[in-house]
């Protein structure tokens, strides 16, 4: 018969990805003091999954399928800017993604941008990144 298309596997291989094991414990102190809004390059399927597997309570959760666009597409930003009736100054932004997060937030006006570092990304210079090694450091500097 052959084997699967690798798009199948990829796909399960989502939906069957669990959380770093630093994240639920972090991420639920934060959402139970702050709103958290997740705007993700997934479609909704991959998310209606994967979402709940994170252990915190979402405001908002917004999906490429959604905008119409993947990151570092503006479109997808401004769509969640809109949806929420927000401006960039609104939002503490954490991403290990500084090509398809950081940089087109800053270019959109966002300034309080964090990059959580696990080593698999190269450092943007010259966008003000405020970098942490997990969420529970950056919980220490929100005081939670």
């Amino acid at each position: 018969m052959g084997r699967p298309p690798v798009r199948a596997e990829l796909a399960e291989a989502v939906r069957n990805a669990v959380a770093h094991e630093d994240v639920p414990a972090a991420l639920k102190l934060q959402g139970d003091n702050y709103k958290l809004v997740a705007l993700s390059n997934a479609d909704d399927s991959f998310l209606d999954i994967s979402i709940p597997k994170l252990g915190a309570e979402w405001h908002a959760v917004f999906t490429a399928e959604q905008a119409g666009a993947y990151k570092p597409r503006l479109q997808a930003f401004e769509y969640m800017l809109d949806t929420l009736n927000a401006k960039p100054e609104d939002f503490l932004h954490v991403s290990s993604h500084p090509l398809y997060d950081h940089i087109p937030m800053y270019n959109l006006g966002f300034r309080d941008l964090v990059m959580l570092d696990r080593g698999a990304e190269p450092f943007a210079e010259g966008y003000n990144i405020f970098t942490v090694k997990s969420l529970d450091e950056l919980n220490k500097h929100l005081g939670l």
